[in-house]
C-alpha cells in the first residue's frame, strides 16, 4: 500500500475523478476532473503552462449541444485538445456560462497548484481513451518530468491504467521509475455516444487496494467547498426567476426518472438514452 500527500486524476475522462472519489483519494474539484483530456502529457505540459490558453473563448468551438442528460454546451478547445463537456449550462446565456466557467476553473487551478506545491509525494491517475492506443513509456516518463520540473520539490508517481478485453480484474504490466501501467476492462460503455462514459469498477478496485491519501482540508476548507458545491448547484439550474429554476431542477429529475424506467422495461436501449441533440444551435 502506497501512501500520497495528494491525487489527482488528468483523463482521459470524468471517470477517473470518480475513482478517486470512490476511492477516498480525491476531496476536492480540480481541473481536468469533468474535461476530455487528450493525454497525460498534454495533460503535464498545461500544468507547467500555468494553464496558459486553458479557456480562451476564441479558441472554443462548439461541437454539440445536450438538452437532456446533462444539459451542456460541449465545447473543443481546438489549440490544446481538451474537450468541456460538463461544463457550459444550457440555462445560462453563452456569456454568462462562459463567465462562470472562468471563475470556476480559476479556483479549481488554484487549488490544484496550492495542492501541489504543499505536497511531498503526489499520486497522478489516468485511464486511456478506448479508442486511443496505449501510451508509450517514454510518453509516460516525459510527462512525469514535465511535472517535475514544475514542481521541482514534489515527488511525482504516474499510475496509468489502459484497456484490455477480458480482464476480470486490474493487472500491473509494468512499473518502472515512478510509472506504473496497469491493464483493465473499462470499456463497457464504449458503445455510447459518448465514449467518455466507462466502466471504472476495476480502476476503483485496484485503487482501494494499493494507494491511499490522507484529506489535507480544515474544517473551515470542507464547509467552504460544500458552499461553493452548492452555489455552482444551484447556477446549474438558473431560470430568469424562483419558478423557472425550480421548473428547471424538477423537471429534469422527473425526466431522469422517467427515462431510467423506460430502460427498465426495454423500451429505450441503454446504449442510447434518450438525449435530443441539437448540432447546430447558433453561438
Amino acid at each position: 500500500m502506497k501512501t500520497y500527500d495528494f491525487a489527482f486524476g488528468c483523463g482521459f475522462s470524468c471517470g477517473v475523478t470518480q475513482a478517486l472519489r470512490t476511492a477516498n483519494l480525491q476531496f476536492a474539484s480540480l481541473p481536468f476532473d469533468w474535461t476530455a483530456t487528450p493525454s497525460v502529457l498534454k495533460a503535464a505540459q498545461m500544468v507547467a503552462s500555468g494553464f496558459d490558453k486553458w479557456l480562451e473563448r476564441g479558441d472554443l468551438e462548439l461541437v454539440d449541444v445536450r438538452h437532456s442528460g446533462i444539459n451542456k454546451r460541449i465545447y473543443f478547445n481546438r489549440r490544446t485538445g481538451f474537450g468541456f463537456v460538463h461544463d457550459f449550462s444550457l440555462f445560462m446565456s453563452e456569456g454568462e456560462a462562459f463567465a462562470f466557467e472562468s471563475d470556476k476553473y480559476a479556483r479549481r487551478i488554484a487549488r490544484l497548484d496550492k495542492s501541489l506545491r504543499a505536497a511531498k509525494k503526489v499520486l497522478v491517475v489516468a485511464a486511456e481513451c478506448p479508442i486511443l492506443p496505449r501510451m508509450t513509456d517514454a510518453s509516460l516518463a516525459e510527462a512525469r518530468c514535465v511535472f517535475g520540473e514544475k514542481y521541482p520539490a514534489t515527488a511525482f508517481d504516474i499510475l496509468y491504467f489502459y484497456p484490455e478485453d477480458g480482464r476480470t480484474a486490474a493487472h500491473v504490466v509494468s512499473e518502472n521509475d515512478g510509472v506504473t501501467v496497469v491493464a483493465c476492462e473499462y470499456r463497457k460503455w464504449l458503445d455510447r455516444e459518448l465514449h467518455h462514459e466507462i466502466d471504472n469498477s476495476q480502476i476503483v478496485d485496484f485503487l482501494k487496494a494499493n494507494v491511499t491519501a490522507v484529506d489535507p482540508r480544515s474544517e473551515e476548507e470542507k464547509a467552504k467547498y460544500e458552499a461553493d458545491w452548492k452555489k455552482q448547484d444551484a447556477a446549474r439550474w438558473k431560470g430568469r426567476n424562483f419558478i423557472e429554476t425550480f421548473v428547471n431542477r424538477t423537471a429534469f429529475r422527473r425526466y431522469r426518472r422517467l427515462e431510467k424506467f423506460l430502460m427498465k422495461k426495454g423500451l429505450v436501449p441503454p446504449e442510447r438514452p434518450l438525449w435530443f441533440v441539437t448540432k447546430d444551435e447558433p453561438r
